[in-house]
């Protein structure tokens, strides 16, 4: 997966720093949270709540402006909407390898910001 690019979220938050930073330190506190919570819901076959999760999880990436990386939780957030479990099921281990792919790139970022 290439670097991601923060230029954008940057923009969307007037250029404060300050506001990015905190917006990724939440996101890497949150995300895999929500990761946790959807596999419950699937394995609940708790449609409610894989739609609201998977919502959730895509807005996420909205907010860093993380366009490319947010298709996947995209098309299962359609998916959860449809109560197709077994599609999300498939997709789940490219999302899940994608988000851990930022995660890991947001947290050298912060550590870079906070050292």
């Amino acid at each position: 997966m290439k670097k991601i690019n923060l230029q954008p979220a940057l923009v969307s938050m007037d250029h404060d720093e300050d506001i990015l930073y905190a917006v990724i330190g939440a996101f890497i506190q949150e995300v895999p949270a929500l990761i946790t919570q959807l596999l419950e819901a699937l394995q609940n076959r708790d449609q409610t709540s894989a739609k609201r999760v998977s919502h959730t999880l895509k807005g996420n990436f909205r907010i860093l402006q993380l366009q490319s990386q947010q298709t996947c939780w995209a098309k299962i957030e359609s998916l959860a909407h449809e109560g197709d479990f077994d599609q999300i099921t498939s997709l789940l281990p490219e999302a899940k390898r994608v988000t851990e792919e930022v995660l890991s790139q947001l947290q050298a970022e912060l550590d870079t910001h906070e050292s």
